[in-house]
């Protein structure tokens, strides 16, 4: 994330050339000890109610998905 952010490597003082995402990747591992997985991520997400609210957009992505409108004279 960090390369799309800024440029994808970093010039030092010392006219080293290091990669944006490995100071990034220490930084994490400074503070948390490790670099977290997808799977370490999605266990942390606490569910909240608005997340289980879905509706249905088939009509929406396919419009031949919708049941004909029948009008009763």
């Amino acid at each position: 994330m960090a390369g799309t952010i800024f440029d994808p490597t970093l010039t030092l003082s010392t006219k080293r050339i290091i990669p944006t995402r490995w100071v990034g990747e220490q930084h994490v591992k400074e503070d948390l000890g490790f670099i977290p997985s997808f799977a370490d991520w999605v266990k942390a997400i606490r569910p909240e109610p608005w997340m289980g609210r879905t509706e249905r957009i088939e009509a929406q992505v396919d419009p031949h998905l919708v049941s004909p409108v029948v009008e009763v004279t």
